[in-house]
């Protein structure tokens, strides 16, 4: 008698997107994987076209399983914000507390930032989109933001004096690179070929030798 083999069972979706593995606190971690799912469903169909089914069918789980962590898509908009602040912050004091030198310090922001911002957001193209957070989220957001683009000036003005760039406006020194930085998301996907770690290097090289002073070579007279 010829027995055929059993086909495999098709393997099932991991649930939350496995982000529960060895996890101490499996609540903070779904919810994150939530965000990001929500993040990368956004940059494909966009804020207002994306539903909570959407969202729920990212994460191989049902819709009401999501009200356990947001109300609705608004605060998960939200979250992608906070998220991304929190980012910022965690990168810019690891920036502070390790560079040796103000210019160090920069980098090392600039690198940080967009290493985190690829890894765990990605395509989470809504970071632009301001106006479609309630006014009470916006403020909040905008609020941190202040604190860290004020930081940020201050790092650019410590990097002016001790000689490490030319001289310019701070201000528009942060504009220039931190917009570079947060359009990254418009294109980034972890798909591409080019991963995150090689943006956050190159990035961080374009920032410096951009605000680096340019050596003028001297010429002879004829």
């Amino acid at each position: 008698m010829v027995t055929t083999p059993r086909s495999k069972p098709t393997p099932k979706a991991a649930r939350w997107n496995n982000a529960l593995a060895g996890t101490p606190d499996p609540r903070e971690i779904r919810k994150r994987a939530l965000i990001a799912a929500a993040g990368r469903t956004f940059g494909v169909k966009g804020f207002h076209n994306t539903t909570l089914d959407d969202i729920a069918s990212a994460l191989s789980v049902t819709k009401p399983a999501l009200y356990r962590y947001v109300k609705n898509k608004h605060e998960i908009l939200y979250e992608c914000h906070r998220l991304a602040i929190g980012m910022a912050e965690e990168a810019l004091a690891t920036a502070q507390a390790e560079g040796a030198t103000a210019l160090d310090a920069l980098r090392l922001f600039v690198s940080l930032y967009i290493r985190k911002m690829t890894s765990e957001l990605g395509t989470c193209v809504v970071l632009t989109e301001y106006y479609s957070m309630t006014a009470q989220h916006n403020a909040l957001i905008q609020q941190r933001r202040r604190v860290v683009d004020t930081e940020l000036r201050a790092l650019v003005s410590r990097c002016i004096d001790e000689g490490a760039i030319a001289p310019c406006d701070p201000k528009l020194a942060v504009f220039f690179f931190m917009g570079a930085i947060n359009n990254i998301n418009r294109w980034f996907t972890d798909k591409g070929e080019t991963q995150g770690d090689a943006i956050a290097e190159a990035f961080a090289d374009h920032v410096i030798h951009g605000l680096r002073p340019l050596k003028v070579s001297k010429r002879s007279n004829r």
